[in-house]
């Protein structure tokens, strides 16, 4: 006696078996076409038919075979699960950097992020990629444990010579590296002049977050504070969650004094 497990099995260790379904899914087929098809032999093609046919997955009329409600069923569901691992495997890695403790959303949620993965041959892909949403948003929040030259540069062309909308918690390091950064720190300060932003300090950040109108990016790093990957996704849960932890970071933090900001270290 077969088993769920068993035609689950049937399926999965055979490439040609879920070609063939998914050519009958979509259109009643010959055997000379679903052979064509699917590049098998013609005797792989007939064992398979009469398989389904067994499993009453299909019935046959002559040459042509027609998937029945039942194959569909198996069809579909065969696929979204192949979808579900695939999407899976792909946030395998990215996601052993993601603390649990901060998951307060299905992890499942971010099955359609953009996976930006930090590799030895380009280690500046992460920082291009959050420049180009900076560049390209109305309005950006968040809250971050690290920050570069390039993005203050990029900010202050924004709100100082733009009309971008910036709310940033920054960390106490990430005010000591501005601050021994001179232009860095000249460009904070110009910024603070600015109504449209807004930038504080909090100690406490758990993680760097940015929300750029309605995409979220979520910088990963390892245990040593050393960026990773990077996830950026529109699914709104995520967005609610972003939003959420930048407004609690924010709750608690004190703005930043443009007199406590100097350019001359």
């Amino acid at each position: 006696m077969t088993t769920a497990l068993d035609d689950i099995a049937f399926l999965a260790n055979s490439e040609n078996r879920v070609a063939v379904l998914r050519t009958l899914a979509e259109a009643p087929a010959s055997h000379d076409e679903i052979r064509d098809r699917i590049g098998a032999s013609r005797v792989t093609t007939a064992r398979i038919l009469r398989e389904f046919e067994d499993r009453e997955w299909i019935t046959r009329s002559g040459q042509e075979c027609t998937i029945t409600p039942a194959g569909e069923w198996v069809c579909d569901e065969f696929t979204r699960l192949l979808d579900e691992i695939a999407a899976e495997r792909r946030l395998r890695k990215p996601l052993q950097w993601l603390p649990s403790d901060l998951l307060t959303f299905d992890v499942r949620r971010l099955r359609d992020a953009e996976v930006v993965v930090l590799e030895e041959s380009d280690a500046t892909a992460i920082i291009r990629r959050i420049l180009e949403y900076r560049r390209s948003s109305d309005r950006i929040r968040g809250v971050t444990r690290m920050v570069a030259p390039v993005f203050i540069e990029n900010d202050w062309e924004s709100t100082v010579h733009g009309d971008t909308r910036l709310e940033q918690v920054i960390t106490p390091g990430v005010l000591d590296t501005i601050r021994n950064h001179s232009t860095a720190a000249k460009q904070l300060r110009e910024m603070l002049d600015e109504t449209d932003v807004h930038v504080s300090v909090y100690a406490d950040i758990p993680i760097s977050v940015g929300i750029y109108d309605a995409a979220v990016g979520i910088d990963l790093t390892d245990e040593e504070g050393v960026v990773k990957a990077g996830l950026v996704t529109e699914d709104e849960t995520v967005r609610e969650w972003a939003v959420d932890l930048f407004e609690r970071c924010r709750d608690e933090a004190r703005p930043v004094d443009p007199d406590e900001i100097t350019a001359d270290h």
